[in-house]
């Protein structure tokens, strides 16, 4: 392709080539594209002037092409069908669509926040595929380089060419087995820093939140336990003494199957906000956009679902 002789070249004479060769007459062609006669026959003289032949001959039943004009006739169709697909607004049908998203999120929203996701999208774009992929503590400054369509998480400071939309609020509590002393005994803040605690690590992080809490107080805790999944963590204490804190919504989705009892935080919170993330780049694409709003309105309900009668 030879783009200093494209650049140079008036493409804006092609559709007047296109025009002519449907309607063979300079008055028709003026007509149809809103010019006078005389525009038509200067731009004709360009187009002959672009491709070195004389293209139409004057006949008394109008212009009649050229050969060369006619072997470009195809051609021609062609290509200003393929510019004008070019330079149309994308959209997206998800009825017919067939792309591929990639979505970012932890094991629990995989579990607990994804399945009415996927029931919508089988429902309403079946050739659509999702794939979920791990979420971790430094995504949301690789979201861009490791292609990640979405992110659901809770974040706070994103990078500027990161977007985002709320989705649910939600407070953390503690779970402990079900014949845990601390339940006879009530959990204050002073036993909650004394017992071994179990740490959903997501990504290897020595520590969570809620360290940062007991250090504001002068107070620290045993991390006895360090598990990067939310479902394994859950499992593994209804075995033990220890303690593990955890959102609301995913203890009340799990505490009757591993038989864990829910807790009261035993410092003041102020909750934290799910978001689903984007880079910037996919903020006009048609299809995210449409992904963008099932995620929000599904997520959003199954949010709402988790925390009505909130107990603890």
């Amino acid at each position: 392709m030879n783009i200093s002789h494209l650049s140079s070249a008036d493409l804006n004479l092609l559709p007047v080539f296109q025009v002519l060769l449907e309607e063979r007459s300079v008055t028709r062609a003026a007509g149809r594209l809103n010019l006078t006669q005389p525009a038509i026959s200067r731009n004709l003289t360009r187009l002959r002037e672009l491709f070195n032949d004389p293209l139409f001959t004057r006949t008394p039943k109008g212009l009649a092409p050229t050969p060369r004009a006619e072997a470009l006739a195809l051609q021609l169709h062609q290509s200003l069908q393929d510019l004008s697909q070019l330079i149309s607004p994308a959209t997206f049908n998800p009825a017919t669509a067939t792309q591929n998203f990639r979505l970012a999120t932890t094991d629990y929203g995989t579990q607990v926040l994804l399945p009415p996701v996927l029931k919508r999208i089988r429902a309403e774009a079946p050739g659509v595929n999702l794939e979920i992929v791990p979420w971790h503590e430094n995504l949301v400054q690789q979201l861009d380089h490791e292609d990640i369509d979405l992110s659901i998480c809770a974040v706070e400071d994103a990078p500027a060419a990161i977007h985002g939309r709320g989705v649910g609020f939600d407070r953390f509590i503690c779970v402990v087995r079900e014949d845990h002393p601390l339940i006879k005994r009530g959990l204050s803040l002073e036993s909650y820093a004394t017992y071994p605690h179990a740490l959903i690590t997501m990504g290897g992080a020595r520590k969570g939140a809620i360290d940062y809490l007991l250090e504001e107080r002068g107070l620290s805790r045993r991390i006895a336990l360090r598990v990067p999944h939310f479902v394994a963590a859950l499992a593994m204490i209804s075995q033990t003494d220890l303690i593990l804190t955890v959102p609301y919504g995913l203890a009340v989705s799990f505490a009757e199957q591993y038989k864990l009892q829910m807790l009261p935080f035993p410092m003041e919170q102020k909750g934290f906000t799910y978001s689903i993330i984007w880079h910037e780049r996919h903020m006009k694409d048609p299809g995210h956009v449409w992904l963008r709003q099932l995620v929000f309105e599904e997520l959003t309900k199954t949010l709402e679902e988790l925390n009505v009668g909130f107990r603890i």
